[in-house]
C-alpha cells in the first residue's frame, strides 16, 4: 500500500512536467558514479546509474538504478531502483540546484527488500555544456536509509 502510495505521488510530481512538454524542448541526460548508503548499522556502497528526461529548464523525471560493490559490517547493497519527479532551479549558466521526490525499492543481504517514498536535493555543476558532475542526498523514508551520491553527468 505504502508503494502504491509513493507511485501516485510520483506521478501527480510529474504530471506538471509532462505537461509542460507540449511548450518546452525535452532533453535527455545521463549520469554515473558512486553512492554511499547509510542506514541499517551499515554503510554499504554502490555503483549508480540515472537517466533523466528534462522538460525546460525547471522540470524532469529521472529513473535510477544502483549496484552494490562495497559490503559493510557483513550487510551488502544488493540493488536499488527508484523513479522521481524533479523540480530544479537553474544558477548561472552552468549550476542547477533541484529537489527530488518519488518511489524507490532497496534489497540488502542480509535484511531483505524494502520499496516506498524516497525523497532528496542537489546540484549539477556543468564544465562544457554537455558534461558536468552531481552530488545529492536522498532520504529513504521506509527504512531511514540516506544515500549520498558523486556522479559523472551526460547531457544531450
Amino acid at each position: 500500500m505504502k508503494l502504491k502510495l509513493a507511485l501516485a505521488a510520483a506521478t501527480m510530481l510529474c504530471a506538471p512536467a509532462l505537461m509542460s512538454a507540449q511548450a518546452q524542448e525535452a532533453n535527455v541526460y545521463l549520469n554515473g558514479g558512486y553512492t554511499q548508503f547509510d542506514g541499517k548499522g551499515a554503510d554499504p556502497g554502490a555503483l549508480t546509474g540515472r537517466v533523466g528526461v528534462g522538460f525546460g529548464k525547471y522540470f524532469a523525471v529521472e529513473g535510477e538504478g544502483s549496484v552494490g560493490i562495497h559490503k559493510d559490517s557483513g550487510v551488502k547493497l544488493d540493488s536499488e531502483i527508484g523513479a522521481y519527479g524533479v523540480a530544479k532551479l537553474p544558477i548561472g549558466q552552468r549550476f542547477d540546484i533541484f529537489a527530488r521526490a518519488g518511489a524507490a525499492r532497496t534489497d540488502f543481504s542480509p535484511g531483505g527488500d524494502d520499496s516506498g517514498f524516497a525523497y532528496g536535493a542537489g546540484g549539477d555543476f556543468f564544465f562544457t555544456d554537455h558534461d558536468g558532475i552531481r552530488a545529492d542526498w536522498t532520504r529513504h523514508d521506509y527504512n531511514d536509509l540516506d544515500s549520498y551520491s558523486l556522479a559523472y553527468v551526460r547531457r544531450f
